[in-house]
């Protein structure tokens, strides 16, 4: 399994470089996140999400990275605030070695409850929902 795009996306990821990680994704890139029930498909839906997540958090340190025969998932922290988070991203990557689906998982819930509502106050207009309903709801 070839992880060039998967190391390029977290290195891109710590210095909070959108464009960058956009880049090691494959276009139909599937995105599933513990702020909300259903998952964002492509990279159109999955930009203003996860730049209003870099916006908020201050720091991802990689720390260890797992490899099955078709999965890889790399255990990470991340810093919003005072507070601190255990992740892990578990991906499945395409022929190329693209991203073409990313599963975010995170703990302890009172710190993810508090980074939805940090994204919550940042979150405009333009980035709620038809239904009125903002995008980091938890559903």
């Amino acid at each position: 399994m070839n992880l060039t795009h998967l190391h390029a996306f977290t290195d891109a990821m710590q210095r909070k470089d959108l464009e960058v990680m956009l880049t090691h994704m494959a276009d139909d890139v599937i995105l599933k996140t513990p702020l909300v029930a259903e998952p964002f498909k492509g990279k159109a839906a999955i930009r203003p999400v996860v730049e209003a997540l870099l916006g908020v958090v201050d720091k991802f340190d990689f720390l260890e990275m797992m490899q099955g025969p078709q999965h890889v998932s790399e255990f990470f922290r991340v810093t919003v605030g005072s507070y601190e988070l255990d992740g892990v991203d578990y991906w499945r990557l395409n022929e190329a070695g693209l991203i073409q689906e990313m599963t975010v998982l995170w703990r302890p819930l009172p710190a993810v409850l508090a980074v939805q509502n940090k994204l919550d106050e940042v979150t405009t207009e333009a980035r709620v929902a038809p239904s009125g309903v903002s995008q980091f709801a938890v559903i």
